[in-house]
């Protein structure tokens, strides 16, 4: 076939999740550390499977807009540096589709892969080539140069996956760490299931596994996706309206054009009428909670820039009032007068922190004050849509993100990109106690650039690493490591291992003593797993030898026993 239609290219989207989730453990398994916290895998899956929630049970006649769901369903779903970039992949990938027609054609096929690398590239600020990046860049640039052979989107798409599995087996040749571990990279991994996936479906073939099957499997469920509700305690008088409107859209050629969208302006006309307004846009999209007394003004407020896919409004008093019985408004308004008094004024800068346990969790509320956490011992790293959600909670127009993990930078980036009105400053923190460090720098008095700069300050004069466990065999130019080790681990480099956690542990505070110019403070963060007479000998072995001051943190994380800090 020379074409493409829109019920084709769902079933390929939802065929290639299922070959994702099918494998979605291995994936995990290539984690170049041989750490049990690998989770490429399961990041990619809860993103594909999240925007196929979005897909499934809608009839596309317009194969532009099936696109654009699944995207932002990718992007609203996106875990993880891999979701993220994944996200954008297809974001590439499905701008080609024209909207109104049904089908894409031989050639907006091909150039479907070209722009997926083109604006994959573009959302990163450094690219590393041998990974899920260079899978897609030599696959589009492949397909290009053999453009004029093709004759079928058949042909297409196993050229795409026969390039893809091609430039997968050579990224060891980009990237040390992964010929060091001998495996091939994860996330490009991914991308050529997915590109199998959407093969199979073309050929009209089934997978093997289901994509229900898996998430139960896994235990793992997707979040919602952009076109789903926000979250909403429904408290107030009056109405809980919510719509998504797509912009300079009509339903009939009698309306008149709509107003060039601007965002400012329906906010302010927006809050004059209510209140607890939320509003995420993306591109010709625009999704709107707010609490009003008159419902029909906000949708007649809205309509001036579009017409609505989604609208729901609920009857707030009406509900409160039938959940109490005896309640009457006079009680209920002041109940809510009395809760609205209580909120921090909203220009107070508020910190958003990623943590490792449940027991983090209360640490930095009690000892550092900072209500908005995310666990990601319970949800994993952190989708985009959870990252707003906290945005929303913290309820300030002055925010700091600080990320404990790498891998979370990118989806809290998109998250910051799709706020407005709102100051958000982002730092990577890297691991659990350089973040820990870096948050009891703030100060909820300071205003943000002072908080910025005690932080980054902190941030810039500790050494950190951790002591883990491996999983497996793994042969560096300059250590070997046996299954079943302790590995000590300082700038993402395994540089001790031994059966011996103590002989490890040491290993690594005397590295990080030796990083530190006139070391004064040694931090423990200690973990599940870890023994109490473990604990005690590092740190007489740390007084007795340097002399230096020594405090323990029970953080019960899982996966790394110990969390180190060497601070002046």
């Amino acid at each position: 076939m020379i074409t493409i239609d829109s019920n084709k290219l769902k079933e390929m989207f939802i065929s290639g999740a299922e070959a994702v989730s099918n494998e979605y453990e291995y994936i995990n398994e290539l984690n170049v550390f041989p750490v049990p916290d690998g989770d490429t895998g399961s990041n990619m899956m809860i993103t594909i499977n999240g925007a196929c929630d979005a897909i499934k049970n809608v009839d596309f006649t317009d194969i532009s807009q099936l696109g654009k769901t699944f995207s932002r369903g990718l992007l609203m779903n996106a875990r993880g540096n891999s979701g993220v970039i994944f996200s954008q992949i297809i974001k590439g990938f499905t701008s080609v589709l024209k909207e109104g027609a049904n089908d894409i054609g031989l050639i907006d096929f091909i150039n479907a892969f070209t722009n997926a690398k083109n604006i994959a590239y573009a959302a990163v600020a450094s690219p590393v080539e041998g990974t899920i990046l260079t899978v897609i860049r030599v696959t589009s640039e492949q397909l290009n140069k053999k453009k004029n052979t093709f004759r079928s989107v058949e042909q297409v798409m196993q050229a795409a996956c026969d390039e893809a599995s091609k430039i997968l087996e050579r990224t060891p040749d980009f990237l040390q760490e992964l010929k060091e571990v001998g495996v091939v990279d994860s996330g490009g991994y991914g991308l050529c299931r997915f590109f199998d996936g959407m093969n199979l479906a073309l050929k009209g073939q089934k997978s093997s596994t289901n994509i229900k099957n898996q998430q139960n499997l896994s235990q793992i469920k997707a979040k919602k996706s952009f076109l789903e509700g926000i979250d909403d305690n429904n408290e107030g008088f009056g109405y809980c309206c919510e719509f998504i409107m797509k912009l300079q859209s009509r339903v009939s050629l009698q309306q008149k054009l709509k107003e060039k969208f601007d965002k400012n302006n329906l906010k302010r006309d927006l809050e004059k009428i209510g209140n607890s307004l939320a509003m995420v846009v993306d591109e010709d999209l625009v999704k709107v909670h707010v609490h009003s007394l008159t419902p029909y003004r906000v949708l007649e407020i809205g309509a001036r820039y579009g017409e609505f896919s989604k609208v729901k409004i609920e009857n707030m008093t009406l509900q409160f009032l039938e959940r109490n019985p005896g309640t009457t408004l006079e009680t209920m308004n002041e109940d809510i007068s009395s809760k609205k008094n209580k909120k921090q004024l909203p220009s107070q800068v508020k910190v958003i922190a990623t943590v490792a346990s449940s027991e983090l969790v209360k640490i930095y509320k009690t000892e550092l004050g900072i209500e908005q956490t995310i666990n990601t011992a319970i949800t994993g790293n952190p989708s985009i849509q959870e990252i707003l959600t906290k945005i929303r909670e913290a309820n300030s127009s002055n925010i700091i993100i600080v990320v404990d993990d790498g891998n979370i930078v990118l989806a809290a980036k998109e998250a910051i990109q799709l706020t407005r009105n709102v100051h958000i400053e982002l730092i990577n923190a890297k691991d659990s106690i350089a973040s820990y460090l870096t948050c009891l720098a703030y100060d909820p008095v300071k205003n943000i650039e002072d908080n910025m700069e005690s932080m980054n300050d902190t941030l810039d004069e500790l050494s950190s690493g951790s002591v883990s466990k491996s999983i497996k065999v793994v042969k560096y130019s300059h250590i070997n490591v046996n299954k079943g080790d302790y590995i000590g681990i300082i700038d993402k480099r395994i540089m001790s291992s031994s059966r011996n956690l103590l002989n490890v542990s040491i290993n690594v505070c005397d590295e990080l003593i030796d990083n530190v110019r006139k070391a004064k403070n040694l931090y423990v963060m200690y973990g599940k797993g870890t023994e109490i007479r473990d604990i005690r000998n590092i740190k007489k072995y740390i007084v007795e030898k340097y002399r230096m001051n020594v405090q323990l943190i029970p953080a019960k994380q899982q996966t790394y026993y110990f969390y180190f800090a060497v601070t002046r």
